[in-house]
This record gives C-alpha cells, structure tokens and sequence, in this order.
C-alpha cells in the first residue's frame, strides 16, 4: 500500500445549500431509519452504479464491489443474517468470488460487517484491511464499540474478526489498474473509514466517495457531551465533516440504501436508460454531509442544553 501525506483541515468551510440539491434529498428519504420493516420487503439486488462499481448486497443495505480483470476489492458484506444475499448477489452480478482480493470495511457495526466472519471462510485468500480502531473493535466481536458499551445491545454483536493488516489515513489498496484510498473519518465509530476511487464512464473520469458512515446516533445511544467511552466523540465528527468537504466528489455512497436515494435513482435509470446516469450527483454529494453535520449539531445543542 502506497503512503500518502496526512492532511486534516479543522477550520469550519461553509457551504450553502442549492436548491437543486435540497429538491433532490429529503430528510425522510436519507434517514437511515426509514428502511423496509420486515426481511419480506428485502430484495436481493446487484446494481452497478457507475462503470465498475456494483451495489451488492440487498435493498436496504449494501456492499460495495470494485471490479477489475486482475481481482475485486469488496467494501463491507452487510449483517451475519444476510450475507448469503451479498454472495448471491456478486455471483448474480456475473462475478467470482474467489477473484475478490481485498476486504474493507467503512465501520465496524453489525448490519455492515457482521458477514465478514463468513467471507474470510468463503474466500481465506483475500486479505482483510481495517484501521487500528475498526480492527481493534472486529477483533472482540463488536464488544469494545462504544456504542455497545453504553448500551449493551447484543444484536450489535458479530463473530469476532482478525484483520490481516491496518490502514492509515490516505493509504492505498491497489488490484491491478483500479485503486482505492482509505480517509479516516471517526465519529459515528473511532474506526470510521470513508473511500474514494476514479472511475471512467464515456470518456470522462469521475471522482467516487463511498462514505464511512456520518449519522450521530442520539444521545440515548452516543452523546457528544461526557461520554466516557469515546470521549473525543464531538470533536472527531467537526473535523471529520470539515474533512469530507475537502474531497472532490461526483458520485457519492453509503452502504444503505435510503441513505443514497437507491430506489429513486434506479426509476430515474430506468424512465431514461439513455439519459444521464442519476448516480453521477455532485451536489448530492454536498447534501448528505449538511444533512448529517446538521444532525449532529442538532444534538450537540440540545445536549448542550440539557446540561444547562
């Protein structure tokens, strides 16, 4: 892995929102709460996004397949429950499992990486990459999250994992011509790991953000103010979102479905199969870190006041 200079703005940039990018993201529609009800309204559903970058997995949360003819590197493999989808879904996308070379992850939380225990059986040749932190929480199985910690919530728990090797902010994990840059972005876990990769599509380079996961999870779950078990929580998620700013984006992910506007994108791809490609969304890209650095600071303040 090749290693590139550490660099993390903490001044604030401010950012308008566009009205274009208000029309096209909803506060309903990227909640991560609002996802299907029951496994019955769970479809498998192999999507290629953008050139060759697959959405695999299910229609409420994904992994991200990055395909190439000298291997795949697979970014998370959703919950222990579905995984058997995720693999169905590779394999339906006309891909061999066995041609997937790395395993990353964006943050070590059940419904993301819980199927990580059955890939390093599926495919043991693959190597398995997480940041110190993410490693650190894989390795007891979710019990050192501190999400866990504060609430004991044993569906939060997986198979404990042995990562391979670690990652550090802005390496690289190359597979042939395609390559794919690690950017610490703690916050929603201490281990949170946001993606990028350039893909081509007609002639034109564009600029892939896969993000870590951003949402600050309550202060019934994870408070900003006094938590003991993460204590630089507040801080990491401010420079993490001034971070995130900083990257040049054109199309932007998240390994849940509502998070990204999947099903609305798939009907815009489908009324015009012709038109432009509805992932292609660089205002998107601004919008969903407003959105989820407003939330935050919607619940520092009110911590903020419940303190007094």
């Amino acid at each position: 892995m090749k290693q590139r200079a550490f660099l993390l703005p903490i001044t604030l940039l401010a950012l308008a929102f566009s009205p274009a990018a208000l029309g096209q993201l909803t506060a309903d529609r990227i909640d991560s709460t609002n996802r299907a009800d029951n496994a019955d309204q769970t479809r498998r559903m192999p999507i290629r996004i953008i050139d060759n970058v697959w959405w695999v997995g299910h229609s409420e949360v994904g992994a991200i397949l990055i395909t190439s003819p000298d291997g795949h590197i697979l970014i998370d493999t959703t919950s222990t429950e579905l995984a058997p989808w995720t693999v169905e879904s590779i394999v339906n996308a006309g891909f061999q499992l066995e041609d997937i070379r790395y395993i990353l992850n964006t943050h070590p939380h059940e419904e993301h990486m819980g199927g990580t225990a059955m890939f390093r059986k599926l495919v043991p040749h693959a190597k398995l990459l997480a940041s110190k932190e993410t490693a650190d929480v894989m390795a007891t199985g979710g019990l050192t999250d501190f999400r866990y910690m504060s609430e004991g919530d044993e569906t939060d728990l997986f198979e404990p994992i042995i990562a391979d090797g670690l990652i550090r902010h802005l390496d690289e994990v190359r597979v042939g011509d395609i390559a794919v840059v690690a950017h610490l972005t703690p916050g929603h876990t201490e281990g949170t790991t946001t993606w990028t990769t350039t893909v081509t599509e007609n002639g034109r380079d564009y600029e892939v953000v896969i993000y870590g996961g951003m949402s600050a999870s309550g202060a019934d779950r994870g408070r900003l103010i006094d938590n003991e078990d993460y204590p630089g929580i507040a801080e990491d998620f401010q420079r993490s979102f001034d971070y995130l700013r900083t990257l040049q984006c054109d199309v932007y992910l998240y390994p849940r479905a509502t998070s990204i506007e999947l099903d609305e994108k798939m009907r815009q791809r489908e009324r015009s199969a012709d038109g432009p490609n509805p992932f292609i969304d660089p205002e998107g890209c601004q919008h969903y870190i407003n959105f989820y650095e407003q939330r935050y600071l919607k619940q520092l303040e009110e911590e903020q006041a419940a303190r007094g």
